[in-house]
């Protein structure tokens, strides 16, 4: 029996980006079961948008919820979500996020192997260049070379037991304020957890495009990047990364 699969999606003022993203789920090779949007307290219309698209994925045979869930942040947007859905697998990602016709299909069909627990994928940047697209897509196959891979929340799947075996984002937060991270890193975080149980890998076959749209410090978008200022982020997130290995040694 093929395992069920929820597309969980957090949301916060997406209206310009929650429709492009969903309506890919129409044209699925293999269509989820279920897809979950958590709002994380849009103050634009995107509950509107979701809302108007339930009835034709009904249609569609894809059951499509939302739920507002005002609180904290991305982290605590999935962690709700997945305590709203009974499917197997969780895939995950972001509301700017557009995936090709095979990629439910694709994470179904590598889940066959039942050692795994979560996977990767391939993801570009619709907005960027193609030198700068070649250097971020060559960061995930760098890590898996030197055993140094762990899923991103923008592109990924998990078994849903799994993260509820290893007690999800449960004890992050702390390791956040204890460290005095500047990043998430609940992927990283989930991905350490993971490794504990069964395996991770990365899929190339696991695309997705996304939006480009860099932060500062405190969580703005700024029109612009540099290169010295994404070679910054780079050394941050590895530093910031073996602060939280220190704690699964």
């Amino acid at each position: 029996m093929k395992e069920t699969i929820c597309v969980l999606i957090p949301t916060l003022n997406e209206a310009d980006n929650i429709t492009d993203c969903l309506r890919c789920f129409l044209n699925q090779k293999l269509k989820p079961n279920e897809i979950i949007v958590v709002d994380n307290g849009s103050k634009d219309k995107t509950r509107l948008v979701v809302t108007s698209l339930i009835s034709k994925f009904k249609k569609s045979g894809i059951d499509l919820k939302l739920f507002f869930h005002p609180y904290g942040n991305q982290i605590n947007a999935r962690a709700y979500g997945i305590n709203k859905t009974n499917c197997d697998i969780i895939a995950s990602i972001d509301a700017e996020t557009n995936v090709p016709k095979d990629w439910i299909y694709n994470i179904q069909k590598h889940f066959e192997e039942e050692s795994l627990v979560g996977i990767g994928g391939k993801a570009k940047y619709r907005n960027r260049e193609f030198l700068f697209n070649l250097i971020y897509s060559s960061l995930p196959r760098i890590r898996t070379m030197i055993n140094k891979y762990y899923i991103t929340a923008g592109n990924c799947a998990y078994r849903r037991k799994a993260f509820i075996q290893v007690r999800g984002f449960e004890g992050l937060e702390k390791i956040r304020k204890k460290e005095k991270l500047v990043f998430a890193k609940d992927d990283f975080f989930i991905s350490k957890k993971l490794e504990r149980i069964g395996k991770i890998k990365y899929y190339p076959d696991i695309k997705v495009t996304i939006l480009y749209r860099p932060k500062n410090k405190i969580g703005q978008n700024v029109e612009k990047t540099t290169p010295m200022r994404i070679i910054n982020r780079i050394l941050l997130e590895m530093k910031e990364d073996r602060k939280i290995s220190k704690y699964f040694k």
